[in-house]
Order: structure tokens, then C-alpha cells, then sequence
């Protein structure tokens, strides 16, 4: 399977100029025969926090509706991050991930679990409730958003099914350490392939210099972009399944015992 990885530099809050440039990386992606490629968190607008500037209503996003349509353009899976107004009885609304694919179907969809409270980000959106990984050209993708990636359990639940774990992302420069090393972490502890996807540029007053960037499942740099729009292009093979099957480190974790500290823990802070 060959992914690419659409670093982009948005224009803030603007999705149709933002679409432009989207649509210029899937058809060079297309060109270099991925089969998929993924572009960043919010991936038309920016990381904002203005749901009524930016917000569409889940049943009709206008920005999946464009994503299908260029998907079957170039026949190409596109992935891709967009913000969703809330849903009825709810006050907040939702940070999203979807998946179409050559087709336009959509193959899965991902609410962020974890909205980012130091940017304010839970003032706005409300986190999801539910892991989604995708069965995709025989392997299985694990979908995260940007601060997701500090959360290593949720990682560990998901490659079980997964091979291929990826996370769309705003993630500012300054934090370009912790971006680059968490990426890598997750690829080692999970025996996976992980693809990190960041924007570039300045936006909302801050600084984006990208670092998107594909590491295999021992912690291998397979691609890398640093300060530009373009593209990362990566092939993902087989490495995951043959690693687990020499290396059999999930067989030693203890799940079990786990969840009972976990339990023990929540019931000593309860008293």
C-alpha cells in the first residue's frame, strides 16, 4: 500500500482557496500512484475555534461532499480532518476525521477523543467516544487527531486490529520535539507503522513548520518534510505482521491487570 502524506499550508478559516491547494496534492499524489493520501487536522480551515464561521452539519458536510468529489476525480482515498457543528441535545461540537475512498464512500469517521483544553479547544468541541480503525488494501488504519498521539492506551487498544496508525494534526512548532519523539514512540510500543500528518505555515498566530512523517514499526524514519507544502510518499508493507509474529511483545502484555489498577486507582480517588 502506498500512502501520502499532504502537508499543507491552509488559508485560515478559508475552505474553498484551501480546497485549491488540497486538490493540487491529491492529484500529484494520484500521479505517484498512492493510494491514499491524508492531509492535517482541520484540514480546510485551520485549528479554530469558531464553529460558526467554520462548523457543518454532520449529515451534510460540505467538506466531505468536496473531499468524495475529488476522491473519484482522481481515484484516490483521500483522509482528511474537518470541524462538525453539535449534534441535537449537544452544546459542543465535534473535531472529525474521515476516511472516503477512490469511490467516495466513506470508509470511516473519527470524532477526536481528546480535545486539546490548554488551546481552548474544549471550550468548543466535545471528545468522541469510540476507537475507529479501517480495513484498507489488507491493512487495518488507525484513525487519530493531533493531541490524541499523548494518549499512548488508546494506541495499544486500536493495533490490535491495526497495522497502520495515523494522526492528522495542527501541531505547533514549538512543541516540534515532542511531536517527532511521540510518533516514534508509538510506532516502537505498537509494533506499527505510524504516519503523523502536520500543516505548514503561519496560521492564527502560530508557527507550523510540518515534520510530517511516516516511521516504521522499530522506530525508523521512512519520510520526512520540514518546512514546505508537499508531499511525504511512503510504501507500508508487511513489517507490522511479520515483527508480531517474531517479536510477540503484545502476547506478554496484561490487560487484565491493567484495567484492575486502573479500577483500583479510581476507587482510592472516589473515597
Amino acid at each position: 500500500m502506498r500512502i501520502a502524506l499532504g502537508q499543507l499550508n491552509m488559508v485560515w478559516e478559508d475552505k474553498g482557496l484551501s480546497l485549491q491547494k488540497a486538490e493540487e496534492l491529491i492529484r500529484q499524489a494520484a500521479a505517484g500512484k498512492a493510494d491514499v493520501i491524508f492531509f492535517p487536522e482541520m484540514s480546510l480551515t485551520g485549528f479554530s475555534m469558531n464553529l460558526d464561521r467554520i462548523g457543518e452539519q454532520r449529515a451534510a458536510s460540505e467538506s466531505v461532499a468536496a473531499m468524495q468529489k475529488l476522491a473519484v476525480k482522481y481515484g484516490t482515498a483521500v483522509g482528511f480532518g474537518w470541524a462538525a457543528l453539535p449534534e441535537p441535545g449537544d452544546e459542543k461540537g465535534t473535531n472529525r476525521f474521515t476516511l472516503v475512498d477512490r469511490d467516495g464512500q466513506v470508509l470511516g469517521e473519527y470524532a477526536k477523543l481528546h480535545p486539546f483544553r490548554y488551546g481552548g479547544e474544549a471550550d468548543a468541541y466535545q471528545g468522541g467516544n469510540e476507537l475507529v480503525t479501517v480495513p484498507f488494501c489488507g491493512h487495518g488504519i488507525g484513525l487519530y487527531v493531533c493531541y490524541d498521539l499523548r494518549f499512548p492506551e488508546i494506541f495499544q487498544a486500536a493495533s490490535d486490529r491495526a497495522d497502520l496508525l495515523v494522526v492528522i494534526a495542527d501541531w505547533p512548532a514549538s512543541r516540534r520535539d515532542h511531536w517527532l519523539t511521540l510518533l516514534r514512540a508509538r510506532a516502537i510500543e505498537n509494533q506499527a507503522y505510524v504516519a503523523g500528518i502536520n500543516c505548514v505555515g503561519d496560521l492564527d498566530g502560530l508557527h507550523y513548520i510540518g515534520d510530517s512523517t511516516v516511521f516504521d514499526p522499530m522506530g525508523q524514519m521512512l519520510g520526512t518534510l520540514h518546512g514546505q507544502e508537499g508531499l511525504v510518499v511512503c510504501d507500508i508493507g508487511e513489517d507490522a505482521r511479520t515483527l508480531r509474529e517474531k517479536f510477540q511483545m503484545k502476547s506478554d502484555r496484561r490487560n487484565d491487570l491493567y484495567i484492575q489498577q486502573y479500577e483500583k486507582i479510581r476507587k482510592v480517588q472516589s473515597l
